[in-house]
């Protein structure tokens, strides 16, 4: 498998300059040695973003984004590490050959690029034929009547598919695909019994599907007309290309808008992704009829710690919420739900107010998970009513049993005492017992099969905790000195951080100086797909080191991490003996205190 060298990568980074590069994208004023300009990955009045002449970095102070060039041009144009090397190189003469993979990168097979290279034409295809053909001119007529403008058309790639069995076939076929590559990408279907081939999607609006990276891995064709049993939406089967559990509508689109923001809007459909987008709110996605999965989770939680669920406002739009709202494990992200009036559909509604009235009052406005619980769960009850009652608070309690921080807690039964009439005091009590209960379940619940979720890094600005400083003073010596690395490596006692971020970057930093043997931060930060991470590693990497007191300040750092660990430790433990003395476990009680102890005074040890 060929990678791009890495002596061409040095010499795109060496003629790169980055303040020409991003001057290209924002309007940069000199200050003292650095330029200043708005942040291209946030919303501000006042500049923050700085970058380096001298370091050949960027680091936003508002929203902790930084980065080299490579990693600028990732970011801000949605790119793979292999895109915009090639990109940067078409910008210096260097030419990049188009099938080379990095060394922090996977090369797709070869059979996969033929399917991606399948879609790309037949995107094209599509496209040609709703916009500059008699066939396509209904079609058109009809979404310019749904509202679609031109400009939303081309940004979402829409296409028409014509009426005959083999149209994209035939192109196919022309361009040198073979009868089994297009069956194989999901374009067209060869019946069981081996006679002839035809086009899978046929009268129909053609809507691409991307991946993550922006690349069309498949379609959901609309018919405008409905005759007989067809569906009315028709998606490609899976393919090796094509899953449906690793895409979320619009996301390529969607992560930069979602990164100023500060949120995403999870949709029930990609029409709603596609009416808020060409009302101005830009960071929709939408599932592909499926559950929530690791994959999905993971792709949020790369561009922002809280999804807004958005669903219409009728019967099944509220089930559809539920069923979301289940989807997202409570320490994972944070997820609200924003349910649309009046029985709207988030399309109707914006058509209706437009879209400032949506992101203000509702986008703007959205229940957290558990207020929505109550609200879900008081839908079908008349509260006067006893049976109704005892039903809907039995069903809150459940609720928040396991689910929530005593400050929710304390909230939320102040607020159920408030609609049912019954006592704080009474509900605190009842709840005792739903803990308790859920408490039995999860220790009698067999251990998850699964493999552990990755550390969660956390949005936005990065850390500015007195251990977090001692965190990035360390890492910061790690990533310009290799044999300190190797001693903390080799120590036996795995990785010195706290906060899960700084142990990602320790086990990737790990994997860097094996592969490489020398420190070079622009390099390491090109490996790291996570842009948090690379956050974090470019704001270290602009601080400035004093190499007379290195040992010193790594000395005092550590000491500041072990007492921070025991600190919450201890924490964690006072809070479980507070719970043990609530539930009368008076020997469980003992023993943490005994344990609380013993951390105290090795805390005084340090």
């Amino acid at each position: 498998m060929k990678r791009i060298p890495e002596e061409k990568i040095e010499a795109i980074r060496s003629q790169t300059d980055i303040v020409g590069l991003v001057g290209e994208y924002v309007q940069l004023t000199k200050r003292g040695r650095n330029w200043f300009g708005l942040c291209p990955f946030h919303d501000e009045n006042s500049p923050s973003f700085s970058v380096s002449e001298d370091k050949q970095m960027f680091h936003c102070f508002g929203c902790g984004a930084g980065g080299n060039a490579i990693t600028f041009v990732m970011d801000v144009e949605n790119l793979s590490f292999v895109e915009a090397v090639a990109k940067l190189g078409a910008r210096s003469g260097i030419e990049v050959e188009t099938g080379e993979a990095s060394g922090g990168g996977r090369q797709l097979p070869s059979g996969h690029r033929r399917l991606l290279d399948a879609h790309r034409y037949a995107e094209e295809f599509y496209r040609h034929l709703l916009l500059n053909t008699v066939e396509g001119e209904e079609a058109l007529e009809y979404l310019y009547g749904r509202g679609f403008t031109k400009e939303t058309i081309d940004k979402f790639g829409i296409g028409w598919s014509l009426g005959s069995r083999e149209s994209l076939v035939t192109l196919l076929r022309r361009k040198g695909f073979s009868d089994e590559e297009i069956a194989e990408a999901g374009l067209a279907i060869i019946p069981e019994n081996g006679n002839g081939v035809f086009d899978r999607f046929r009268n129909r609006v053609m809507f691409p599907l991307h991946d993550m990276n922006g690349k069309t891995v498949g379609f959901s064709g609309r018919v405008i007309k409905k005759t007989g049993d067809e569906p009315k939406y028709l998606n490609s089967p899976e393919s090796p290309i094509f899953n449906k559990s690793e895409i979320l509508y619009n996301y390529h689109n969607a992560r930069l808008a979602a990164r100023k923001s500060g949120n995403v809007i999870l949709f029930e459909g990609f029409m709603d992704v596609i009416s808020a987008d060409s009302e101005g709110v830009q960071a929709g996605v939408a599932l592909m009829g499926t559950a929530m999965s690791d994959k999905h989770l993971s792709m949020l939680g790369r561009v922002t710690n809280e999804v807004i669920i958005c669903t219409d406002g009728d019967n099944a739009g509220w089930e559809a919420a539920r069923r979301f709202s289940r989807m997202f494990p409570s320490n994972r992200l944070d997820a609200k739900v924003a349910i649309v009036p009046e029985g709207l559909d988030p399309d109707d509604y914006l058509k209706k107010y437009g879209g400032k009235a949506f992101r203000e009052n509702i986008i703007g406005q959205p229940h957290t998970l558990l207020s929505f619980s109550m609200m879900y769960a008081k839908r079908d009850k008349n509260l006067k009513n006893e049976n109704d009652l005892l039903q809907y608070i039995h069903e809150v309690l459940e609720e928040l049993a396991g689910k929530t921080t005593p400050v929710e807690r304390d909230l939320y039964l102040k607020q159920l005492a408030e609609e049912t009439g019954v006592s704080v005091e009474a509900l605190t009590a009842q709840f005792r017992k739903s803990e308790a209960r859920h408490t039995r379940k999860e220790r009698q619940a067999p251990p998850p099969e699964s493999r552990p979720a990755e550390p969660a890094v956390p949005r936005g600005k990065t850390r500015k905790t007195p251990v977090a400083r001692a965190e990035r003073i360390i890492l910061s010596h790690m990533l310009r000195d290799g044999a300190l690395f190797a001693r903390f490596r080799d120590s036996g006692e795995g990785s010195p951080f706290f906060h899960d971020e700084y142990t990602a970057i320790f086990v990737r930093l790990a994997g860097f100086y094996e592969e490489y043997g020398e420190p070079d931060v622009h390099r390491f930060c090109e490996t790291l797909d996570d842009p948090e991470l690379r956050k974090i590693v470019m704001e270290t990497a602009m601080n400035e080191l004093s190499g007379e007191y290195a040992e010193e300040e790594i000395r005092d750092s550590m000491r500041h991490i072990r007492k921070y660990r025991i600190e919450m430790e201890i924490s964690e433990k006072l809070q479980q003996s507070k719970e043990a003395e609530k539930m009368s476990n008076l020997s469980r009680a003992l023993e943490l205190s005994r344990e609380i102890i013993a951390l105290r005074k090795s805390l005084s040890a340090i």
